[in-house]
């Protein structure tokens, strides 16, 4: 039996050999993360990202560490927080973690930060039910149903014009001219 069916057989037997490939696999993964986000951030120096986290220089260099510390959710929070980045823990097959694996590169790691994310700053939501019933007595297939939220709250605009509209349809749809 090859070294691949060995762990295969182990991982499909084995709840603690499965734990163990999970806790090695997030055991690199993780530091390498949190030291490429570092070393791109506004604070390279272990003590800077510690004190805006408000965690030790000890611990930073720990968590930066493969299989050297064990981190709590909330310390992940605090880490992501620091960084200005979200946090995403979600279970998945055993083939995502090996794709996450086999594609991970410390070098080419990127996150964008939540200040230029303008899919947070302004994402596109779905229409609301009452918004598509309006659109649904109209018919104005020049139309589209948009809703938006930005910093500045919500805006109910339930309409954006794709092409040519003329403005008799534009008020027969609600919309201002």
């Amino acid at each position: 039996m090859s070294e691949r069916s060995n762990l295969i057989h182990r991982l499909l037997e084995s709840v603690d050999s499965r734990t163990s490939y999970i806790k090695a696999k997030l055991g690199v993964l993780v530091p390498s993360q949190i030291r490429s986000l570092r070393l791109q951030s506004e604070m390279p120096r272990q003590a800077d990202l510690a004190e805006t986290a408000g965690l030790h220089q000890s611990r930073i260099s720990m968590f930066e560490t493969p299989g050297a510390a064990n981190m709590t959710l909330e310390t992940l929070a605090r880490l992501a927080a620091a960084f200005k980045v979200g946090l995403v823990v979600k279970f998945v097959p055993f083939s995502d973690m090996l794709a996450w694996e086999s594609g991970f590169s410390q070098d080419s790691f990127t996150v964008v930060k939540i200040d230029k994310d303008q899919d947070f700053l302004n994402p596109p939501l779905r229409p609301t039910a009452e918004m598509q019933n309006q659109v649904a007595q109209h018919d104005f297939p020049q139309m589209v149903l948009v809703r938006s939220a930005g910093l500045a709250g919500l805006n109910d605009s339930a309409f954006l014009a794709l092409g040519k509209i003329s403005v008799d349809e534009k008020k027969g749809a609600g919309v201002a001219a």
